[in-house]
């Protein structure tokens, strides 16, 4: 009981120093290593894989992301995503199938304004996705790849509250599926990203995150898909 007595005292000596100097350090982080996990409801119409006019799905979303910040206040990030779930319909149940999508995104904003507590970014986002439809026992797969504008907007309410918004507008995409491979424009694609956020600091290391997405693409082809995307997101960030 001694020798636990002591490890105890030292962990709680350890933890008291490391939540007392994380409390006193000053030092802006340039890196935040980003985790969340949410709820992903939306609505899909693929008449090439999914001949139901339109399935709804649901389900949780998990998001890995990093993001860097230069000198100059510019931004990098990636972010990966991971949604499986069930395409459901109630015209023609026996029609149902499992879904899977993972998203793959860069971008980078330049710093363009910043006054007092309020900036504004510029850039570019590449977004990758692979979307995976179970037919029998058969896997069918379509790969997106698309390059779009960036911006995002952040205001510092307090040195512990901050709010933020992102919007992407993509510009090309490339798609492959099983039968066919093609590029697309405006003319034949439609797409928008949004992204609001707030977040709270715990520490000089890490924060909360409280998130909403809205994500929207549409193809104008003889096969035609529409995906409607919204989620609702908590994470927790490490900054370093």
């Amino acid at each position: 009981m001694q020798k636990m007595g002591k490890y105890l005292f030292g962990f709680l000596l350890a933890l008291s120093y490391t939540i007392g100097f994380s409390q006193i350090e000053t030092n802006p982080k340039k890196n935040r290593l980003q985790f969340s996990t949410g709820y992903n409801f939306g609505a899909l119409k693929n008449l090439e894989y999914a001949p139901v006019s339109q399935y709804d799905y649901n389900g949780l979303i998990y998001k890995l992301g990093y993001e860097r910040t230069s000198k100059n206040q510019n931004l990098f990030s990636v972010q990966a995503d991971y949604l499986k779930s069930e395409l459901k319909t109630d015209v023609i149940p026996v029609l149902n199938l499992d879904y899977t999508k993972v998203d793959l995104r860069f971008s980078y904003l330049k710093n363009i304004y910043s006054k007092n507590k309020f900036s504004i970014y510029l850039g570019l986002q590449s977004y990758s996705n692979i979307s995976v439809y179970v037919l029998g026992n058969k896997d069918r797969l379509i790969i997106n790849q698309s390059f779009g504008i960036a911006s995002q907007f952040s205001y510092q309410i307090n040195k512990k509250q901050a709010l933020f918004s992102k919007l992407i507008i993509p510009v090309v995409l490339l798609r492959v599926t099983d039968s066919s491979a093609d590029i697309y424009s405006f003319n034949r694609y439609q797409g928008l990203s949004w992204n609001i956020g707030y977040r709270y600091s715990l520490s000089n290391h890490f924060d909360l995150t409280l998130n909403y997405d809205f994500n929207y693409d549409r193809l104008q082809i003889p096969s035609a898909f529409r995906e409607l995307q919204q989620q609702f997101n908590l994470g927790i960030n490490f900054k370093f």
